[in-house]
């Protein structure tokens, strides 16, 4: 009886403690888990994010007022924010410390920080997010894509980090989706190592189809492959043109990277300009003044100054007031390149 009684005993404790690990299995965070609530005791500056959104994604920081490197992140927050919050990116900078600790710190004029700041101060929030997801040191930053799911944990500082948030904003960053799709890359890599070209294309083809967007930097490395080891440019230009109106006609700026890339990519020789003009073209006005601005560029690499500077010009005048500057600058060159051109036609007498 009294084993029995010590059996039934240990079979309790053990049951009680994979419990215990199965609780802590579901509450851990990392990359792939959808949220947990967001709820700091007090948002000292701006307001919550939205972290079920459908649009761009959201970063959700940890720092504190009297660590080196989260003050260092600031100023590289602050250009993100300020630069991308009208696509869709949204911030918050969460501290455990006092509500009074962090307001009297966003009052010294040169710690600005210009996105939403937020005191935990009973630490609720930490244990859901840092601690969750074993993260023992700050800065620490979440990328939160779409619907509310992690794509990325980290130091703000990583070089990995701002890449990161553009591709999230687009919807092209998914750590889950990129994994499924790694065998076919990798097995297209190793048969175009042996030139074997049928079965390295039908490899980034099938990569390519599973998620076309997540692919985009796939499909630059397949063209790559034909025009530069292949040496095949007329096939390499004939696909790219092709994949750009199939895979990527409802996503301007993906198209508008395919063009930059081969209007600018010092790789990418010889450029068919003809070709990018083509891809410019299909884009129509899908993408607003981005549609504009990828045509000026053409234009410009072709030397047709005058409708670069036309183009660059509507393309500024539509932009949305976060890229105005950029846009403004852009068709600064343009003007001063179509001047110099027009002084040298008249100092040639042309």
């Amino acid at each position: 009886m009294l084993i029995r009684r010590s059996i039934v005993a240990a079979f309790m404790a053990l049951a009680s403690t994979l419990v215990a690990l199965a609780a802590d299995d579901k509450d851990k965070l990392e990359v792939g888990s959808k949220v947990p609530s967001l709820a700091p005791k007090k948002v000292v500056q701006g307001e919550m994010p939205d972290l079920s959104t459908e649009k761009g994604c959201v970063i959700v920081e940890f720092w504190a007022t009297w660590c080196g490197p989260c003050n260092r992140a600031i100023p590289h927050m602050n250009r993100l924010y300020k630069e991308l919050k009208d696509r869709g990116l949204q911030v918050i900078a969460v501290s455990d410390e006092k509500e009074k600790t962090v307001t009297d710190f966003l009052k010294k004029k040169d710690q600005g920080m210009t996105y939403p700041v937020a005191s935990d101060e009973d630490g609720e929030t930490d244990e859901k997010w840092l601690k969750a997801a074993g993260q023992g040191g700050i800065p620490c930053a979440f990328i939160v894509g779409r619907g509310g799911k992690v794509l990325w944990i980290g130091n703000p500082l990583s070089e990995q980090f701002e890449p990161t948030v553009r591709k999230a904003l687009t919807g092209r960053f998914d750590p889950e989706g990129r994994e499924s799709m790694e065998p076919a890359i990798k097995a297209a890599r190793k048969c175009a190592e042996v030139r074997n070209w049928s079965e390295a294309y039908k490899h980034y083809g099938d990569a390519i189809d599973m998620d076309a967007g997540i692919a985009l930097d796939v499909t630059q490395e397949r063209f790559k492959a034909t025009l530069l080891k292949q040496k095949d440019p007329k096939a390499a230009y004939a696909w790219l043109t092709e994949t750009a109106k199939k895979k990527y006609g409802g996503d301007p700026e993906a198209v508008v990277e395919l063009v930059t890339m081969v209007v600018k990519d010092p790789e990418v020789q010889p450029r068919d300009l003809d070709a990018a003009a083509a891809m410019a073209e299909d884009m129509g006005s899908k993408g607003g003044h981005r549609s504009m601005e990828v045509k000026a560029l053409v234009a410009y690499a072709k030397g047709d100054l005058t409708s670069a500077v036309d183009l660059q010009t509507d393309a500024w005048m539509t932009a949305e007031p976060v890229d105005k500057a950029t846009a403004k600058r852009t068709l600064d060159e343009y003007r001063a390149a179509a001047k110099r051109s027009q002084t040298k036609g008249a100092a040639s007498g042309g």
